[in-house]
C-alpha cells in the first residue's frame, strides 16, 4: 500500500465517530488522504473496551500509526485533532517523537480545546455526574436534536461521553517537558474558548502557531468546514486538490 498523497491522521472530539472528519475530508480533495482514527469503543470500534486514560489511548493509536506510515513508506503527513481530539493528538505526538523511528509531522492542526482539563468536572458529586454529563454535551451541540430525549441513545452512549470527560479531566499537559518546533494552527472560537486559554498551546508549540479565529459555538467546524479545509490544504499540499 503506497501512496503519493499527503497524509492526515485525524483524531475526533469526546463521545465522537471517524466520520466526524467526512465533511472535511470530502472538501479537502484528491490531495490529503485522511486516516480517520477510531478509539476503543467508538464507532466501528463499539464493541471494545473504553481506554480510561489517554496513556491507553496512546498505547492503542500509536502502533497504528506508525505502521501505516510505515507500509506508505514514510511519505510526509500532519496530525489533526478536534476537542478532545486535539488532547489525544499531543499525546500521541508526544510519544511519537520520543520513539524516534519515523521523521516528525509536517504541520499540526488543533481545534477547540485549550491545553487544560475540565477542572469543574472533579467537583461534581458521583451522583449528579450524568446529568452534569448529558447537560454539557447538549449544550455544545454534540448530539442531534432528534436524539435529546432519545433514552435508548442515553444508555448507549452516556457512559462514552462520561469515559472521554474524566479522561480530559485527569490529563496533565505539564506531565513532561515536552515542547516542539513543528508549526501548528490552531483553530477555535472566541465565544467556546477564548483566545488567552487557547493561547496556552504555545507552551508547548515554540515555532510556527498560527491562530484562526471562526464563530459559532465548539462545533464551528460544521460551519466552517471549506474556510478549514483550505488552511489544511495550504500547510500541507499547497493548491493541490482545490
Amino acid at each position: 500500500m503506497q501512496t503519493n498523497r499527503h497524509l492526515l491522521f485525524c483524531f475526533p472530539f469526546a463521545g465522537g465517530t471517524a466520520d466526524f472528519y467526512n465533511p472535511l475530508e470530502k472538501e479537502c480533495g484528491s490531495g490529503i488522504q485522511f486516516i480517520k482514527l477510531e478509539y476503543p469503543g467508538h464507532g466501528l470500534r463499539r464493541k471494545e473496551s473504553l481506554c480510561d486514560s489517554f496513556e491507553k489511548l496512546t498505547s492503542d493509536l500509536l502502533p497504528l500509526i506508525l505502521n501505516t506510515l510505515k507500509s506508505y513508506e514514510y511519505p510526509d503527513y500532519s496530525l489533526m485533532g478536534y476537542s478532545m481530539g486535539s488532547i489525544a493528538l499531543f499525546d500521541v505526538l508526544r510519544n511519537l517523537i520520543e520513539c524516534n523511528e519515523i521523521l516528525k509531522p509536517k504541520h499540526i492542526f488543533l481545534a477547540a480545546h485549550q491545553p487544560s482539563p475540565i477542572r469543574t468536572l472533579k467537583e461534581i458529586p458521583e451522583n449528579e455526574l450524568d446529568t452534569w454529563v448529558k447537560k454539557r454535551t447538549i449544550e455544545f451541540g454534540g448530539v442531534d436534536e432528534k436524539l435529546l430525549d432519545n433514552k435508548i441513545f442515553w444508555r448507549v452512549y452516556l457512559p462514552v461521553f462520561k469515559n472521554d470527560y474524566k479522561m480530559i479531566a485527569n490529563y496533565n499537559f505539564y506531565a513532561s517537558n515536552f515542547f516542539t518546533q513543528i508549526p501548528a494552527t490552531i483553530f477555535y472560537s472566541e465565544t467556546d474558548t477564548p483566545f488567552m486559554e487557547m493561547k496556552e498551546w504555545e507552551n508547548f508549540f515554540k515555532g510556527e502557531c498560527e491562530y484562526i479565529a471562526f464563530s459559532g459555538s465548539h462545533f464551528f467546524i460544521h460551519e466552517y468546514y471549506s474556510e478549514m479545509a483550505k488552511i489544511i490544504i495550504n500547510n500541507t499540499v499547497g493548491d493541490i486538490g482545490v
